[in-house]
């Protein structure tokens, strides 16, 4: 018998629902899809999302999911970083006969490192996620102090899920001569800014002749940039084919590590190899768990470090080739492909 699930989420990025919805299909499941993202459009309702307040569109939105869940009939419902979603309509989702309440988040909700700058939001945001602890099946997470957070708030099962790459979006790629305008480069960076100091790591480059390109959103203003802003240009992000491509045109790839999420990886430290280019991060205890230092993944504790690397890896080809073969082999033969991850998933909930 054909196993059913819904995944109710954003969609708003094809790296996370719509990848492990296509992920369980290909481990036969029929999934169905309930969407909330843009249902926060109007000033009011974006508000009401960032500041997760119970209005209109957050209960039309708890209501409707009961309704899609009346209507798919599903064994298993998928919950994709549930802030908008009410104890009460689990509560509910359980008496429409869902078997297993799954939820998804990669966030860390449980709190920043000490010192990290947090946005006023932040101290709210989680504040309905937690409160449905306790009524979900099984809670999936990326760090394992939430998992003993989860717990003090009574939740029956949580485990870690890793970060994954997609294979369909995340591979190598060959570049046109009007892509490779654009993207060739020495180091490139695609990610968001923090107030972290990554941009002294990019200035570190910079003013060692070695060229950069930095792919992100509106937080790298001319105010974190300064003089960088003359060499850098406008930033912006890139998604789907354009994110590998910005991945592949580089020789090296940087990742930095979010301190507001307490990371000790993140997902790009599996995109990028999957798309075979050398990876250069934070050095982390788990990063040295995942990767042999120097051989599949690079890593550096200090700008002068970063400099030594990258100087020798921007002269020698045969070593920088040798990383970035050496961590895609890694990379997929510990399954971080987000195929192997979900075929483990859904046998797990087949069991239940």
């Amino acid at each position: 018998m054909q196993r059913r699930i819904l995944i109710a989420g954003e969609w708003e990025y094809d790296m996370y629902e719509a990848a492990v919805a296509r992920a369980f299909q290909e481990c036969g499941w029929h999934v169905a899809a309930f969407r909330w993202g843009g249902r926060f459009g109007s000033f009011l309702g974006k508000v009401e999302s960032k500041w997760t307040l119970p209005g209109p569109a957050t209960i039309r939105l708890n209501r409707d999911l009961i309704n899609e869940v009346a209507t798919a009939r599903p064994d298993v419902v998928l919950v994709w970083r549930g802030t908008h979603v009410f104890p009460s309509t689990l509560r509910a989702l359980k008496q429409e006969g869902v078997r297993t309440l799954v939820s998804y988040n990669h966030d860390d909700f449980s709190g920043p490192s000490s010192g990290a700058r947090v946005p006023a939001h932040h101290h709210v945001l989680w504040r309905r996620f937690l409160a449905c602890a306790a009524e979900y099946d099984l809670h999936l997470v990326k760090r394992a102090d939430n998992i003993e957070h989860l717990r003090s708030l009574g939740a029956a099962q949580a485990e870690l899920f890793p970060m994954y790459f997609v294979p369909w979006i995340h591979r190598p790629m060959e570049l046109s001569a009007v892509e490779a305008e654009r993207f060739e480069t020495d180091v490139v960076f695609v990610g968001h800014h923090e107030p972290d100091g990554r941009e002294e790591y990019l200035r570190a480059l910079v003013a060692a002749g070695i060229k950069v390109r930095l792919f992100g959103g509106k937080y790298w203003t001319r105010e974190v940039l300064r003089d960088l802003v003359e060499v850098l240009g406008p930033i912006s992000p890139v998604y789907g084919d354009d994110y590998a491509k910005a991945l592949c045109g580089g020789r090296l790839c940087l990742a930095f590590l979010s301190s507001l999420n307490r990371d000790t990886y993140t997902r790009r430290c599996v995109e990028i190899p999957a798309c075979g280019r050398p990876l250069v991060c934070w050095r982390t205890s788990h990063l040295q768990a995942l990767f042999r230092e120097d051989e599949e993944a690079v890593l550096f504790s200090s700008k002068e470090e970063l400099l030594e690397k990258v100087s020798w890896l921007l002269r020698d080809d045969e070593a920088r080739q040798r990383i970035a073969k050496a961590g895609m082999e890694r990379v997929w033969k510990d399954g971080h492909d987000v195929l192997t991850c979900v075929e483990r998933l859904a046998r797990r909930l087949s069991r239940s």
